[in-house]
């Protein structure tokens, strides 16, 4: 009925549109078949074209998505060509490359490339730009790409780098989950690649190895690790199909006698006798060596006082661990065994020139490069006793143990205690304890205090390590980091490398003196903090705006709304100047700014919003450009209790920890923010008084 061609990825795509009545989005298609939205649309075409000789068509509606329109017969006449239409395999450039390179790996003769451009269904210019990648992939392991015309292609190499290639080229593409699977027979081949891949290595020959594997392992109570029993299987499966195509490994002679001294040498020759019984083969010399090498590069390092110098080492890369991120490990135990566990092996498998595989590689260089840094300066030891250098695929698996013993290490780190100083201590100070305090689980924020008249004394007393803060302080005895309000990445790094340095000075054992108030001062408390409460709740505002053209203006608006007097008005304008000239508070990414100082135009707590309708381009202290569409206003008294900065400090960290509280505050109507303000109040009277 229907002649257009339909390729199977455009098939998969109309199977799930025809699968469902309703609308369904593109990007739910996309993340069903792990393809991009884009590539969905650009899909979307070619099958409008094929619906139409069945009068069908696709229904598009904004923001809802696309379903199959047409009737019901029509429908059960689109899905029964899509089961019974010849498809167009599309494949990737990396996916034309394995196929071409696992037919020329498993055949020494020539291939002509009509036999590619006619099972890839790609023109033969597009043959051989894959080879040309294939060729440079196969230069790694000292193989040639030999391209005769009238002949074909074909690889030439010594066996053993034939095989290196193999198994790289199935590690590549096969993680050893999978292969476990398939060992354990429960992978379902259902990708072309990944079938050409299996060429290499025999299902039957598969099941029959783990067998005969585990014999060896119960007669000579020798375990091997997961990874190291598929190593071990896959190398043996392609060695047997190698084998039966005469295609023989050579090992170095004086290796080998080397390799005959040890225990596993033995095991392997037992294997490999049970092998050549099981599949009618014989397996030369030179195939135990590198049976034996596979035995061996899963057990410990052997030396004179190994043991004590795998530890020596383990203790050391502790060390420099300790020392670059200023964590206390050196007494963990159970930190040492793992790292002497895994180095004897990993020195074994490195003297061998073994290939080191590690699928998480990509993932721990990507997500945690400053553990795989770590990892690098850690293993400089070893490489100089051994005379080794550790590949990459070896320092990420170092890198893992060294995460799991930081992340074990982090209950014994020091506990920092600090202070933060500011000109306010309202808002910058509390948004900038809430962001080092949600950073750092080892620095306990003991107080804010004004940047002017600092009490040095009275700070060591109550032990502070040091001092953070927003602006300049010019003789103080404490160390002091200064930080944007903001604590960008910048500002991490010198709160980091400022504790790196103090690390190893004598902690501070003054005690902050116990809370002995009495009922009469507790209830005092209670009625300043209460007061505070109500004269925010009183004092709620939200103004909106269509636009401003700079902050002078806002500031000049919002002065004249507050001002209850032409002095209290010119106080509180000439107040926000005085502290918008030390730098603008902007929520960089959230279009906000906060305005807030102490002014002697106002008698109580204010709290409110100014919101815009067009955006107002703001220059933050990055000196960068932002875009803003909310201004919170806080404004306290200038001879303001303490409790009642505290009030205000905690409204100031709810801006960091609730989200929702800057979207309440952006789109909310008075009603809804007032709850929310006083929804907040009333958690921070619970914490001081429950």
């Amino acid at each position: 009925m229907n002649k257009i061609k339909i390729t199977l990825r455009q098939k998969e795509i109309l199977k799930i549109i025809c699968s469902e009545y309703r609308y369904i989005t593109v990007s739910s298609i996309a993340e069903k078949l792990g393809i991009s939205s884009r590539t969905v649309l650009r899909e979307l075409e070619d099958i409008e074209g094929f619906l139409k000789a069945y009068n069908c068509s696709l229904d598009k509606k904004s923001g809802m998505g696309i379903k199959l329109k047409g009737k019901d017969e029509d429908r059960k006449n689109v899905l029964n060509s899509l089961e019974q239409n010849k498809e167009i395999k599309n494949y990737s450039s990396k996916e034309r490359q394995i196929i071409i390179l696992s037919e020329l790996l498993n055949e020494k003769e020539p291939i002509k490339l009509f036999n590619f451009t006619k099972s890839l269904n790609v023109s033969e210019g597009t043959v051989s730009h894959d080879l040309d990648k294939i060729e440079k992939w196969l230069k790694d392991y000292k193989l040639k790409l030999i391209r005769k015309p009238g002949v074909g292609v074909y690889i030439e190499g010594k066996e053993e780098e034939f095989r290196k290639a193999i198994v790289n080229l199935i590690y590549e593409n096969m993680n050893e989950v999978e292969l476990l699977d398939l060992i354990r027979e429960n992978l379902s081949v259902y990708v072309n690649t990944r079938e050409k891949l299996l060429n290499f290595i025999d299902k039957d020959i598969i099941r029959k190895l783990e067998t005969l594997i585990f014999e060896v392992e119960n007669t000579f109570n020798y375990k091997l690790a997961d990874n190291a029993c598929v190593a071990l299987i896959v190398h043996l499966a392609l060695a047997i199909e190698r084998i039966k195509k005469d295609e023989k490994i050579r090992m170095d002679k004086v290796f080998l006698q080397g390799l005959k001294k040890y225990d596993e040498f033995k095991i392997a020759k037992y294997l490999s006798i049970k092998i050549s019984k099981e599949f009618n083969i014989e397996i030369p010399e030179d195939e135990v060596g590198y049976i034996t090498m596979h035995l061996r590069g899963s057990k410990s390092f052997e030396g004179k006082n190994s043991d004590n110098e795998l530890e020596s080492l383990a203790k050391e890369m502790i060390k420099i661990a300790e020392i670059e991120t200023g964590s206390f490990l050196e007494y963990n135990e159970q930190s040492i065994l793992w790292l002497t566990n895994h180095l004897g092996p990993a020195i074994n498998r490195l003297k061998m020139k073994m290939n080191i595989r590690n699928p998480l590689l990509k993932e721990i260089k990507e997500h945690y490069p400053e553990i795989f840094k770590l990892a690098k300066k850690c293993v400089e030891p070893v490489e100089k006793k051994y005379n080794i250098n550790m590949p990459e695929s070896e320092i990420a698996y170092i890198a893992m143990h060294l995460g799991a013993v930081l992340e074990k290490g982090k209950s014994v780190k020091r506990t920092y205690k600090i202070v933060i100083s500011c000109t306010t201590g309202i808002g910058t100070s509390r948004l900038l304890a809430a962001r080092i305090e949600k950073e750092y689980d080892n620095i306990k924020v003991i107080d804010i205090i004004s940047s002017i008249n600092i009490d040095e004394d009275f700070l060591i007393n109550k032990g502070i390590d040091f001092i953070i803060s927003t602006v300049p302080i010019e003789t103080t005895k404490l160390p002091v980091a200064i930080v944007n309000p903001l604590f960008f990445e910048k500002d991490k790094e010198l709160v980091d490398n400022l504790m790196k340095q103090i690390k190893n000075t004598p902690i501070n054992k003054n005690k902050i003196q116990e809370d002995s108030t009495n009922l009469k001062d507790k209830l005092s408390k209670i009625n300043i903090y209460t007061e505070g409460i109500l004269q925010i709740l009183d004092n709620v505002f939200v103004y909106d705006y269509n636009n401003f053209n700079n902050i002078d203006e806002i500031i000049k608006e919002v002065s004249f709304k507050l001002g209850d007097s032409p002095n209290n008005k010119d106080y509180i304008e000439k107040d926000l100047m005085a502290r918008e000239k030390i730098g603008s508070t902007i929520l960089t990414g959230f279009e906000t700014m906060l305005l807030h100082c102490k002014t002697s135009g106002v008698k109580q707590l204010i709290f409110g919003a100014v919101r815009l309708k067009e955006h107002l381009s703001v220059i933050n202290t990055e000196g960068e450009y932002e875009n803003i569409n909310l201004a919170i206003i806080m404004l306290v008294p200038k001879d303001c209790n303490k409790m009642h900065l505290d009030i205000m400090g905690f409204l100031s960290t709810k801006l960091i920890e609730e989200p929702d509280f800057i979207d309440c505050l952006k789109k909310a109507d008075k009603e809804d923010i007032y709850l929310k303000l006083n929804n907040f109040l009333d958690e921070f009277y619970k914490t001081k008084f429950n």
